[in-house]
Formats: structure tokens, sequence, C-alpha cells
């Protein structure tokens, strides 16, 4: 049996909120009991509303936030176990791409600098080639070698996202985290840097996750896709099937909201009625306050997340969701 490139299991992160001296002890289950494995060059999307645990994930896979509960593995070894000298190279072989490409870049560095950073940092070349790479790494990523000496400022947020993608690929990781990439861009440069994403993923053999909340997107981009909700993953499987048929009342929700290139047809009310409730999360199903086809079944037992027609779903009515809902996406 092949190793998987990455595997979570039980993945559970508990913050401990902070609260006045004769305040009681409050906490955020911001991750809880989620189980994930991607093998080489998978591709899998992870989306949900904010506050739905998504970026937390993300960086418990990187081992940029440690886990409460539970555990994650890289190549077969546990995070838990790594030494310094293992950490370096999982650092080389894993890379992440956050939302806001002008927060995430140094504005007294140049582009070159930052892009070419990591190559002299972990020793794969020295100064001069390093800067090399970093010409040639831009390139990749559809800019101009003339744009190496540039400050963050000088350019478009499309071209600093472009610059941002190419830091995270210069030293050709095994796995990339990318943490809502497009959301801060307009729709034209969007379709510009999926595009580019396609490309890459092709060109670098590598496997990535996909967190955004932007359902319109991520189809583009992924194979596989976790539905999060509250922490919980509430439906995953193959993008086609869950896209076609959702079974969770969530993701009908979610997919419902996307945009559809018909003109005459206009949500009249919001596909999802009030707002995330956390004090539900340890009491029945976590998404029944919500949920137009709730039963009293909902309110006393968590459903587990099972097999129904090929993917995975937390909900006790998943067998009784028509498809006809999500005919008008079809041709999307």
């Amino acid at each position: 049996m092949t190793t998987p490139l990455i595997e979570a299991h039980d993945l559970t992160k508990v913050f401990r909120l902070k609260s006045g001296l004769f305040s009681k002890a409050a906490s955020h289950t911001a991750v809880n009991s989620i189980n994930l494995t991607l093998a080489p060059r998978d591709r899998v999307g992870v989306v949900g509303e904010s506050g739905s645990g998504k970026s937390t994930l993300g960086r418990l896979l990187l081992g940029l936030t440690s886990p409460t509960l539970g555990g994650v593995s890289f190549e077969g070894v546990a995070h838990r176990d790594r030494s310094a000298q293992n950490w370096k190279r999982f650092r080389k072989l894993t890379s992440l791409v956050q939302q806001n490409p002008l927060s995430a870049l140094n504005p007294q560095m140049t582009i070159g600098e930052q892009v070419a950073e990591a190559v002299w940092v972990h020793h794969v070349d020295n100064r001069k080639g390093a800067r090399e790479r970093a010409a040639d790494m831009l390139d990749k990523v559809g800019l101009s070698r003339s744009m190496i000496d540039r400050y963050p400022h000088q350019m478009s947020g499309g071209q600093r996202q472009r610059v941002v993608i190419a830091r995270a690929l210069i030293l050709e990781p095994k796995l990339v985290v990318f943490d809502e990439a497009v959301s801060a861009l307009d729709v034209s440069v969007q379709a510009q840097v999926v595009a580019l994403l396609r490309s890459l993923w092709q060109e670098f053999d590598l496997a990535y996750v996909f967190i955004t909340h932007d359902l319109r997107i991520v189809r583009h981009l992924v194979d596989r896709i976790v539905v999060m909700y509250l922490g919980r993953v509430v439906e995953t499987g193959d993008i086609r099937s869950v896209y076609s048929w959702p079974r969770h009342p969530y993701t009908r929700a979610l997919l419902a909201s996307v945009p559809t290139m018909d003109p005459t047809v206009r949500n009249v009310a919001p596909p999802i009625q009030g707002e995330l409730d956390v004090s539900k999360i340890t009491e029945g199903c976590v998404f029944r306050s919500r949920c137009p086809f709730a039963i009293d079944r909902c309110s006393s037992e968590t459903p587990a997340l099972r097999e129904v027609v090929g993917r995975q779903v937390a909900c006790h009515r998943a067998e009784e969701f028509p498809r006809s809902i999500m005919a008008e996406l079809e041709g999307a």
C-alpha cells in the first residue's frame, strides 16, 4: 500500500478564549475530529462560510498550529515526532499561499529578493543562483523577468498574487495550501490565476489544498471537495458528484447561492437563514438551527459522517434529497 503524502486523523483544535478575572473559562472548537488523506498530485478543495475552520485546518496540516487532539503525518512521519532537522525538510517540501498578497509580502524587499529567499535559506543555491531561479520562476507565473527589482507597491493585486505563488513554488514543493488565494482579486484576474494554477499543477506535479468560500472558483481547480461547517466535515466526495447531487442541506444551500449566468434567475431570499450558532456545536446536528429540513432526531443525535452513494455525508436525511434543485447549475 502506498504511503499517503499527508494524513490527518481525528484532528481537533480547541482555542481557549480570553475572559475576565471572574468570568467562566470559555473555549471554541475550530476543528472537530477531522480525517483527511492526500496522495501525491491530489487536488482537494475545502469550502464553507467564514468561521467554519477552513484556515485553521490548513495551518494544522502545515504544522503552523499544534492540534489539541489527533495528529498529522507527512510521508509517514508524524508532526509530533519531527526533529528540528526534519522540520526544516518538511518546510522545504510544503508551502502556504495566503489570502492577502500585499500583507504577505515585505514592502522593504524587492520581488526578486522575496522569491529567491527560500533558495539560499535552504542552501539550495547561492545568492546569484537564487536570483536566477527567481527570474525563471517569475517567467513561469506569467510575470516579466524585468519586474525582479520592483517592490510590492509597484505592482497590481494580480501581479502580487503571482509573486506569492512564485515564492511558494520556488523550491518545487510536494504540497501547497492555498488559503483564500484568489478571494481578494476581481473576477477577470481570478480567471487568470485559476488558469495559472491549473497549468502549474501539471508542470510541478504537486498536491494542493485549496481553501475558499467561493464554490464558483473551486469547481475548476480540484478533484475532491470537503465541506466544513463549525469545524466539522458535513460532506466530502468527488467534486462532480457533490456538485451534481449534494446530499447535505448545507452543501445544497451553498451551491444554491452560486450566481448563475442567467439574468432572469435571482435569489429572492437568502439560501441560508440565520447566523453561525456556535452554541449548537456539542448538541445534535451542528446545522440544525439553520436547516429547513431538520427533524426531532437532529436535536438529540449528532449525525456521523457516513457513506451515501459514493461520498460521505453527515446528515440523517441524506438519502431523501432530490437532485432537481441543482438542475440549473449543471450547465454552468
